[in-house]
């Protein structure tokens, strides 16, 4: 076995990749004490108020309160467009990459973190088909479920990645990750179960997220569990260029 240490480059990647799941974890908090400070006193006034609507259920009560309820309700509505209108970005430019490029790219960002986790990451498609992809959310989704391949699957296993143009315009990528256990609740709406645990958390925070960019491409994220192993899927349409 190389006992040489790896490259700088490489320690450095794998430094990267940590610090990009310290980012999406920070920002994730953010969000939510942003969401608990927009939506929290509101919510306490409504309810202090409908209290007050049992209490003293006179028609001249009710009709103050539920005035009052009204008015918190439409400065929820907009204070929630306004938190939206804030968070949401315009997409990039659509850079056309050919395949390639995406998977050579991945592979060069993600293997010194599966050395360095002691997981090996295969491409079980070669020579890899011809095809077009936006670059941009290619590589975001891919490097982003590659990361969660690597941190789910079991130690000294191999994460095999296959690529297939099912149809002209479609292209497929495949992540088999051997001992993943996904998530119990569904990817396309961020829902956590009543008992979730960090692990799952985390799980479900990074396929959300893949999912909602996928889906703003054209595209689709799916799990599917099988005895031993999870497949993770990628679906995006294929570009121009």
């Amino acid at each position: 076995m190389d006992s040489h240490p790896p490259p700088e480059r490489d320690r450095n990647l794998t430094v990267l990749d940590e610090l990009r799941q310290t980012e999406r974890r920070a920002v994730g908090g953010l969000v939510a004490s942003v969401l608990g400070h927009v939506i929290g006193t509101p919510l306490h006034v409504i309810a202090g108020r409908a209290s007050l609507i049992r209490a003293n259920p006179t028609p001249e009560s009710a009709i103050e309160n539920a005035q009052r309820i009204e008015e918190q309700v439409e400065r929820l509505a907009r204070r929630i467009r306004g938190l939206i209108d804030y968070l949401t970005v315009p997409d990039p430019a659509v850079e056309p990459w050919t395949l390639a490029q995406v998977i050579d790219e991945t592979l060069a960002i993600s293997r010194p973190v599966a050395l360095a986790r002691g997981i090996e990451l295969s491409v079980t498609t070669l020579p890899l088909p011809e095809g077009r992809v936006d670059g941009n959310n290619a590589l975001l989704v891919l490097t982003s479920l590659v990361s969660l391949a690597l941190r789910s699957a079991s130690a000294g296993s191999t994460v095999a990645l296959a690529v297939s143009l099912p149809t002209p315009g479609s292209i497929h990528f495949e992540l088999d990750v051997p001992g993943m256990q996904p998530p119990r609740v569904r990817i396309d709406r961020l829902e956590p179960p009543d008992d979730w645990d960090r692990r799952e958390a985390d799980q479900l925070q990074v396929l959300s997220l893949c999912f909602a960019i996928a889906s703003r491409g054209g595209g689709h994220v799916a799990l599917e569990k099988t005895e031993s192993s999870a497949l993770m899927r990628f679906r995006c349409a294929a570009a121009g260029g």
